[in-house]
């Protein structure tokens, strides 16, 4: 793969699936890999790629973390270990059998990769993914400049001093539906991101952070 997947910290394997676009991946444990990853390093909101397996050419699913879960072992084996040793790359066939933590994982949509390309991503597409996730797949910690990119409706970087480009999340109306009661904080903690790493586009993310608030609101039957 390329070295955007190699050279960001791995948090998590794939466990399962719910749909093409809500998966649940269990957290890298000490037995997985000597560098076990902290809880500040999966968040809530946390923007992570996901290799997707296809013939289209590599590619991955730029997703975020839209839940956390505790599980005991006793309700029962969850998802594959990662290796350990010498073999962190690789998956133990084995069930988990200790306590570990599971993170729902809400896919956005896909990307190519791309070493050149602002981000290291090209032709992002915020539509459902036609290839469903491995099982045992890497999680990965998405850098904030990627998943900038993947908000871009051109894909590319604007001249200095310039406005970016108009930013896209035509995915959300799919994550509120995923992401259930905690979707206005989601959709919140991601447009958080996008200010930070984008200009000239607040009162767009100001919008949509309205139009999602006032649709939770009325599901909590605050309005």
């Amino acid at each position: 793969m390329t070295d955007l997947l190699d050279t960001n910290p791995t948090i998590a394997s794939i466990a399962q699936s719910n749909s093409l676009m809500d998966y649940s991946a269990t957290v890298v444990t000490e037995n997985d890999a000597s560098d076990r990853p902290a809880v500040d390093d999966y968040p809530f909101g946390q923007p992570v790629l996901v290799p997707v397996a296809s013939r289209e050419g590599e590619r991955v699913a730029v997703s975020v973390v839209y839940t956390t879960q505790i599980v005991d072992p006793g309700m029962g084996g969850v998802g594959p270990s990662l290796g350990s040793g010498d073999v962190t790359s690789e998956f133990k066939p084995n069930l988990v059998s200790e306590p570990t933590t599971v993170l729902g994982i809400a896919v956005l949509g896909t990307a190519t990769l791309d070493d050149s390309a602002d981000g290291g991503i090209a032709a992002p597409d915020h539509g459902i993914p036609r290839y469903t996730l491995q099982h045992g797949a890497h999680v990965v910690q998405a850098p904030p400049e990627t998943f900038a990119a993947f908000h871009r409706s051109d894909g590319e970087t604007p001249p200095s001093g310039a406005a970016d480009g108009d930013v896209r999340l035509a995915y959300y109306p799919r994550l509120v539906e995923v992401a259930g009661g905690f979707a206005a904080e989601l959709v919140e903690a991601i447009t958080d991101r996008l200010r930070a790493t984008t200009t000239g586009q607040d009162d767009l993310l100001g919008v949509i952070e309205r139009k999602v608030a006032q649709q939770a609101a009325q599901e909590r039957g605050v309005l």
